[in-house]
């Protein structure tokens, strides 16, 4: 592809310098990449770029789209308008990285995915937790077959966040017209993500949800149980009120075997036919790392293992070699219909098929 940019690099632009932060730092550090701009509603977060990154900024997305060197924009803004501000992008006729969820209602994610298909545009979802390297050989030894028909998987997130994390700009975390939830949709959404990348797509959905520990609309916690179209059975958990934030768990079994994984980390496995030496091996290079933090159970401002950077450096790659991202848009429609179906059973009391 050839690019708009004078240097012949990718020109990119990132919305919003919440979460956005994380993606200005990956363009600025990622090879064949120039960025160019960013875009904030709130002129007092350009502070955080002093003395670090070199960047024109906007307080209006529309005058930012008008640059003719803009060629990827990361849209890390509230979810609920996350599909809006893509079509903005889709129109002027560039590239987009949303970061997760891709939004809050399906009608919405097929009318995105349409408008970027149509132009012939390249739509990447942030799901950073697939590049982390345990998770990568889970999925691979299960598409392998060495645990056997899939039977059970167990998702818990049990996190938990203050009151102010919920009022802080703008309170529109936890409400339905922003976040589309609470624990379930912004935090739990990459190991929902995970399950079903790894267990195959859901059939149907039974839940309870509630508000225990804070003052929000959306929900604080979580259980559902999920019955899967390979018969396996699910159970997902999540919440933001498990004082003082215990992690992530994410458990796969089959008829041969199991993995049991804690915050993107394999702790334990074993599987028909593996010697121990196998098993070993497999601890040794996916087993917990002590060194690194990954999880962001009870702090928002941990920056998680540089999964992220992977994936903005696969979408500049993509644009410049005209492939699909690994992860493309239309990945993120599956984890919201299942959140949905989860909030729609709690709410009526009711088994929700998909």
């Amino acid at each position: 592809m050839k690019t708009k940019t004078k240097s012949g690099n990718v020109g990119y632009a990132v919305v919003g310098l919440g979460r956005g932060m994380d993606h200005v730092r990956c363009a600025s550090n990622s090879k064949n990449c120039d960025l160019l701009a960013v875009c904030d509603i709130n002129p007092e977060t350009f502070k955080k770029l002093e003395g670090k990154y070199e960047a024109d900024t906007y307080t209006d997305i529309d005058e930012m789209l008008k640059r003719d060197d803009i060629d990827i924009v990361s849209i890390c803004t509230p979810s609920g308008t996350h599909a809006e501000l893509a079509m903005k992008v889709a129109e002027a006729g560039k590239h987009a990285m949303l970061e997760k969820p891709f939004d809050i209602t399906l009608d919405k994610i097929d009318a995105t995915v349409k408008a970027f298909a149509d132009k012939g545009l390249k739509l990447g979802l942030i799901f950073q937790n697939r590049f982390a390297p345990a998770n990568r050989k889970a999925k691979q030894l299960i598409d392998e077959g060495v645990l056997g028909d899939l039977i059970l998987g167990v998702v818990q997130v049990k996190w938990y966040r203050t009151q102010g994390y919920y009022d802080a700009n703008g309170g529109w975390r936890g409400t339905w017209a922003m976040d589309g939830g609470g624990s379930l949709m912004n935090q739990g959404i990459h190991t929902v993500d995970l399950f079903q990348w790894m267990m195959g797509p859901v059939k149907s959905v039974f839940a309870y949800t509630d508000v225990v520990a804070h003052n929000i609309e959306a929900e604080d916690i979580t259980a559902a149980v999920l019955k899967m179209k390979n018969g396996a059975k699910g159970i997902i958990i999540t919440s933001t009120a498990t004082y003082p934030g215990f992690g992530t768990t994410l458990d796969i079994h089959g008829v041969n075997g199991g993995i049991c994984m804690k915050n993107n980390d394999i702790m334990e496995i074993s599987y028909k036919g593996a010697t121990q030496e196998e098993l070993d091996n497999i601890m040794k290079i996916y087993g917990p790392n002590k060194d690194i933090e990954f999880a962001v159970a009870s702090d928002p401002s941990v920056i998680n293992r540089d999964t992220t950077h992977v994936q903005i450096q696969d979408m500049i790659d993509a644009v410049l070699e005209d492939r699909p991202p690994v992860i493309e848009g239309a990945e993120g429609r599956r984890s919201v219909e299942i959140i949905n179906a989860i909030y729609e059973s709690a709410k009526t009391g009711k088994e929700i098929s998909l």
